[in-house]
């Protein structure tokens, strides 16, 4: 099998918030792409709140997005996607988010023979699903930093 890659993103999550314009949604992309670095052949599938779907657009228009529709709704319609068969067609899952509510299936798909990546911000990550999966980067952001005080 060609090694083939699909990469789940919780945009909300990266970006910490809803994504509320076209313009962060762009920011989050350029952000991603430079940490994932993805492949021509990758699989890129993303999910977002039903309301800022329109504004996701804007960065991802050639992948396939997910409407989520209420509490956590984005998360479970990445879920259902972590159903459709992926250690036969896929080399690496790679998950964009530190929700604990993907724990289970992370370990369930790597307990299964495919190799997954989280990728997260370090103060988001879930214990449960740092340990979940296969491997975990986690980025450097400003609460990661000591506070220095100016003299």
């Amino acid at each position: 099998m060609t090694p083939r890659r699909l990469i789940l993103i919780d945009v909300e999550n990266f970006n910490g918030a809803p994504v509320a314009t076209p313009t962060q949604a762009r920011w989050c992309r350029r952000v991603l792409d430079n940490w994932i670095q993805p492949s021509p052949g990758d699989i890129i599938v993303l999910a977002a709140d039903v309301n800022t779907v329109t504004n996701v657009y804007a960065g991802w228009p050639t992948h396939r997005i997910l409407p989520g529709y209420g509490e956590n709704g984005a998360d479970h319609r990445l879920l259902d996607v972590m159903d459709e068969d992926l250690p036969r067609r896929f080399s690496e899952m790679i998950l964009v988010s530190g929700d604990r509510i993907f724990a289970e299936k992370v370990s369930q798909l790597a307990g299964q023979g495919l190799p997954t990546t989280v990728y997260s911000h370090t103060e988001t990550l879930s214990k449960r699903l740092k340990f979940a999966a296969t491997n975990v980067i986690t980025s450097i952001t400003t609460a990661d930093l000591p506070i220095r005080r100016s003299m």
